[in-house]
């Protein structure tokens, strides 16, 4: 209690305190709930409000709430219990909610995985997290079979998209016709089947908030491989309620009219889970959803159509969007603010974006090992658009020397930055830790219980955040983690490859990008581009796969044989003369 005490007073002193807006508490009380509870107690408050709204289906909060029961009766039906691991292979649809809700109630524990993913990348993540269930559409059934025996799943439950669309409409349904995706065979469940058995009694399931997990969402971390960062129901819904009072300051409460929400960014990402699902539903919003982001002008048109107050995205989507030749044509002005987040927000991006829709867009940042969100920018004119912005309630954030591990004094150069250090963040929010992996797990936290994000950055005198560079060779790319090591495995598995090496470079936009060296094992042709790009499309999610493959004589290596990407990085950043004597092949 005591150092609960000391942590608030310290936020109520924080340095940013002084650019808050007067009706945002810098410390929130969070109820003990959880996110069950949460959605159970909005759907009989509200239970003929608008929940989901899905190519052009409504589903009101209390058939999602009858859907939810009568699901979360038939897992307990099937000796599902607390505490179990259960995954969700689902773009966003109704299905993921519905099915989220009920593992959630049952105390059961979340395990989100990209439909994007291979099924080798599938496996690791069921395994790593000992899921013996998982909820699928039928058009990834085929990469759940291929690992089913191996992940050691006792339980497929399968859907269709097809399920959740209006007889003869919807922009999917052409398509969902003419597809043949596989059915449930005889050891598979079918999801319609098993709700429409399920019985409508109340779950009675006790779910400690503060200690008993909602999710396992997966992250490269700080370093190192994929690992599952444990987060609770506690960690979850103090980050939904901070993040609501900061959506307050964005936009304003309509009176009489609840908030509406797009659905863009994949549920199966932590940006996504807490801003687009999580938080409209503590707030009793309506949330519009989008199954296939990459479809820009769909997207425009639900926001005209449904009259959107908040959308959350990822740079390039907004890079994109500004960039359609179409973006003038569609009505944006119901919008009340967009964030950003998952990677660096570049200005020309901000400028391009907020010039062709008069739409606001300010930058956030987080980590998924902090629920995610930590930072956002305010959005007085005066302040929103300097670096990450200012901690959200209830979080402290300070830089430790990258030398010494101790905390950089509050000194300020000519510019009015302090020098960089490595960002760390304590706060209600900040995940238990790693699934299984204690040693790392101790590797992120301070011994005083910082979370140390692996971001270099500088503070401003009045407590906004720069971020300088990331400290470990992690690539973010389209709002996702890609770790150098995991594509340079893949790529070595190829015959003719001896070694790879792979790094960040820019993109037109200054989006980072994934580029591969690699080295030809003797005697070996050199492969184009999309050899190689089929080649790794075998292992990896598309926006893990190199944009661009050079072939080298040789990579730098360390005096103990590493291989050392920074030289690479610095050469690549040079003038394109160097570029000119060396064959590059460009997807």
């Amino acid at each position: 209690m005591a150092s609960q005490e000391n942590n608030s007073e310290r936020i109520k002193n924080a340095r940013w305190a002084s650019v808050y807006h007067p009706k945002i508490p810098l410390v929130i009380d969070i109820p003990n709930k959880d996110l069950a509870t949460l959605f159970f107690e909005n759907a009989l408050e509200n239970p003929n409000q608008p929940f989901i709204i899905f190519e052009g289906k409504t589903k009101t909060y209390d058939q999602v709430r009858k859907e939810v029961i009568k699901l979360a009766n038939s897992l307990l039906e099937l000796g599902i219990k607390k505490g179990d691991r259960i995954g969700l292979l689902m773009p966003n649809c109704p299905q993921f909610i519905v099915s989220y809700l009920s593992i959630l109630s049952i105390g059961g524990i979340t395990n989100a995985i990209s439909p994007l993913y291979t099924p080798t990348e599938i496996e690791f993540q069921l395994k790593d997290s000992e899921t013996t269930t998982i909820f699928t559409l039928d058009m990834f059934l085929d990469k759940v079979r291929l690992i089913r025996k191996s992940a050691n799943l006792e339980h497929v439950i399968v859907t269709s998209i097809a399920d959740e669309l209006k007889p003869l409409k919807g922009f999917f349904y052409k398509n969902i016709l003419a597809r043949k995706n596989p059915k449930p065979n005889t050891s598979e469940l079918c999801y319609k089947e098993i709700i429409s058995k399920g019985l409508e009694k109340n779950i009675d399931v006790k779910i400690d908030a503060k200690t008993d997990l909602a999710t396992l969402q997966y992250t490269g971390g700080t370093t190192g491989p994929s690992k599952g960062a444990m987060l609770t129901h506690f960690n979850l819904l103090s980050q939904v309620i901070a993040v609501d009072y900061w959506m307050e300051w964005i936009g304003g409460k309509l009176p009489g009219i609840k908030d509406r929400s797009l659905g863009a960014i994949p549920f199966s990402h932590s940006f996504g889970l807490t801003t687009s699902f999580m938080w409209p539903i503590s707030v009793g919003g309506l949330i519009v959803l989008v199954p296939d982001p990459r479809k820009l002008e769909s997207i425009m048109k639900l926001i005209q159509k449904y009259k959107i107050h908040f959308f959350m995205g990822v740079p390039i989507l907004y890079q994109k969007l500004g960039e359609h030749p179409k973006v003038r044509k569609y009505d944006w002005s119901s919008i009340r603010g967009c964030i950003s987040g998952g990677s660096a927000l570049h200005k020309s991006t901000l400028d391009l974006f907020e010039g062709k829709t008069n739409a606001l867009l300010v930058e956030g940042y987080g980590l998924t090992e902090a629920s995610p969100v930590t930072h956002i920018n305010p959005v007085d004119e005066k302040y929103r658009r300097i670096g990450i912005g200012i901690p959200i309630p209830n979080t402290l954030a300070k830089l430790l020397d990258l030398q010494t591990g101790e905390d950089i004094p509050n000194e300020f150069n000519k510019d009015g930055l302090t020098r960089e250090g490595e960002l760390c963040i304590k706060g209600p929010q900040v995940m238990k830790g790693y699934w299984n992996q204690p040693e790392e797990t101790a590797k992120v936290f301070t011994s005083d219980g910082w979370l140390k994000t692996g971001d270099v950055a500088k503070m401003t005198e009045n407590g906004f955040f720069v971020i300088v560079d990331r400290l470990k060779d992690c690539i973010f790319t389209s709002g996702y983690q890609v770790w150098p090591l995991e594509v340079e495995e893949v790529l070595c598995k190829h015959p003719d490859i001896s070694l790879a090496a792979v790094i960040p470079i820019k993109d037109d936009q200054l989006n980072d990008r994934v580029k591969a060296f690699l080295v030809r094992s003797p005697g070996s042709p050199k492969h184009n581009s999309n050899e190689l790009h089929v080649f790794c499309k075998q292992y990896l999610a598309p926006y893990k796969i190199p944009k661009v493959f050079e072939y080298r004589e040789e990579l730098p290596i360390s005096p103990v044989g590493k291989i050392l990407r920074r030289p690479l990085r610095e050469e690549n950043a040079e003038s394109s003369a160097l570029e000119k004597q060396t064959e590059k092949i460009t997807l």
